[in-house]
């Protein structure tokens, strides 16, 4: 307590007294043995805490002073509702790669996640749209996948004719509306004279997957996402839809110079 005192200019009672009504607060962080005061494992944890606060602190005073931020921080990443899981893991390794940055994903609508990444809460957006009406923001492409429609096995016996007349008047599982590849898969339909039955439109591509392996319609998805479903048995292709299905990783920009998004928008460019 004497050194401690002595580091930080307090005098030992008034060090003392606010130590106490720290634990007060939060518990008992100290305890005392052969006469010196050691750390309880909550201490331990509180410890922790401060040190990152600490670390946080100075941190903070180098993009201060340096005009530009760490690369030695959490990115967090918005990821759209609709985007496949597979694409979202691809590209949050592809992120991983290029730098040590701690990475949070936080799942939302495209309005919610673009007015997030508009005042600076999130760092990019991963989104199965390049909207154009965001000009403080540059979409880069993540990746593209060969769109089809897949069913269960003993949905597709059901299905009668030749491609793409067989689907007519049987359950589909569609996005819901406004998403994007719900507006293509509508013009598909609309030029083939198709009118298949909508029993479900769901935003998740999780749960769509889902419900077409338990055979609950036929469901538009791309081949990456469905891969290991299809290898596996659960799923069998009804027909290839003439369009791929495009996604991308938008970034907003910025006022101080961050040689970390140069980076990824240097690697997401080149490929």
């Amino acid at each position: 307590m004497s050194e401690a005192s002595r580091r930080l200019r307090l005098g030992q009672p008034t060090l003392s007294l606010q130590l106490k009504q720290l634990e007060e607060k939060i518990g008992v962080l100290f305890e005392r043995r052969n006469r010196r005061l050691v750390l309880t494992e909550r201490g331990r944890v509180v410890l922790r805490y401060a040190q990152d606060i600490f670390a946080r602190g100075d941190e903070l005073k180098r993009v201060v002073e340096r005009g530009e931020l760490s690369e030695q921080r959490t990115l967090t990443i918005g990821a759209q509702e609709g985007v496949p899981k597979a694409i979202i893991g691809g590209t949050i390794v592809r992120l991983r790669a290029l730098s040590q940055a701690r990475i949070a994903v936080r799942e939302g609508s495209a309005g919610e996640l673009f007015e997030e990444l508009s005042v600076g809460h999130l760092d990019f957006v991963i989104s199965d749209h390049r909207f154009t009406q965001f000009s403080a923001v540059s979409f880069l492409p993540v990746a593209k996948e060969k769109m089809a429609l897949w069913s269960s096995k003993n949905l597709k016996k059901d299905l009668k004719g030749t491609y793409p007349q067989q689907i007519n008047n049987h359950p589909i599982i569609l996005p819901t509306p406004g998403h994007p590849l719900r507006q293509k898969l509508e013009q598909f339909f609309l030029q083939e004279g198709l009118v298949p039955q909508i029993v479900a439109e769901i935003p998740d591509t999780a749960l769509i997957k889902e419900l077409g392996v338990q055979g609950a319609g036929i469901i538009a998805l791309g081949e990456t996402t469905v891969k290991s479903w299809v290898e596996a048995g659960r799923l069998v292709k009804v027909g290839v839809l003439p369009f791929e299905q495009r996604y991308w990783l938008a970034v907003p920009r910025k006022d101080l110079r961050d040689p970390l998004s140069e980076k990824i928008i240097k690697e997401f460019r080149r490929n």
